[in-house]
């Protein structure tokens, strides 16, 4: 009999380890212990942003024993993007194994740098921590610089050369002139390493070179 009970043990402990993908399936399906954040994007002038990126980001403080110091450890733990009318949900469970939560409005990859100042991250750690549900609401905020860059493109055209300069890069930190040569120009990218000669809308050469802080403005 104890022979018997040990084997139906570990068959019950089986069907356990067997059950438990299904389980966690089920849970990421919307199951209990999921939270919810929701919210809505929507640009300076209230317009909604659809398929914008939704990265919520958990981080963590680790301990290096072998030089006894401390780091920090950061993971993409979910991501959605925005539908037509600028709205967004995420569903995740609580990790208790990272301390910091955060809704990061922004990738790289496809984020327009001309157009849009970058979003702080939104510090949603003690909500997410005490509530299922949670609703979080951002505004992307134009780049300060934008509304020259818009002057701009009405002037030259988008899809003129300076137009597409501008749109790809933003603001040249300086527009140099040549007195002696009427619509020469160099626009200079000191942060990018580019500078860009140009007749007209004429590009005459693109010069690259190590990327520096630009010159002070004489006094």
């Amino acid at each position: 009999m104890r022979r018997t009970g040990r084997v139906l043990g570990w068959g019950a402990l089986a069907a356990v380890l067997a059950l438990g993908p299904q389980a966690s399936a089920q849970d990421a399906e919307g199951g209990p212990g999921l939270i919810v954040i929701r919210g809505t994007i929507r640009d300076q002038s209230g317009a909604p942003l659809a398929d914008y990126p939704v990265r919520l980001i958990k981080t963590k403080t680790t301990l290096r024993l072998l030089h006894f110091s401390t780091g920090s450890r950061q993971e993409e733990y979910g991501r959605t993007q925005t539908d037509p009318q600028g709205r967004f949900e995420l569903k995740v469970a609580r990790d208790p194994q990272f301390d910091y939560f955060y809704l990061r409005f922004y990738d790289p990859k496809t984020f327009d740098p001309v157009r849009y100042s970058v979003p702080a991250d939104v510090d949603i750690t003690k909500t997410l921590k005490t509530k299922p549900e949670l609703e979080v609401d951002s505004v992307i905020l134009n780049h300060p610089d934008w509304s020259k860059v818009e002057s701009l493109l009405s002037e030259f055209g988008a899809q003129s050369n300076r137009g597409k300069i501008l749109r790809s890069l933003g603001l040249p930190e300086r527009r140099q002139t040549f007195a002696d040569s009427p619509g020469k120009e160099s626009w200079w990218y000191y942060a990018k390493g580019l500078c860009y000669q140009l007749q007209g809308d004429q590009v005459l050469k693109i010069r690259n070179f190590d990327p520096v802080l630009p010159p002070r403005p004489s006094a």
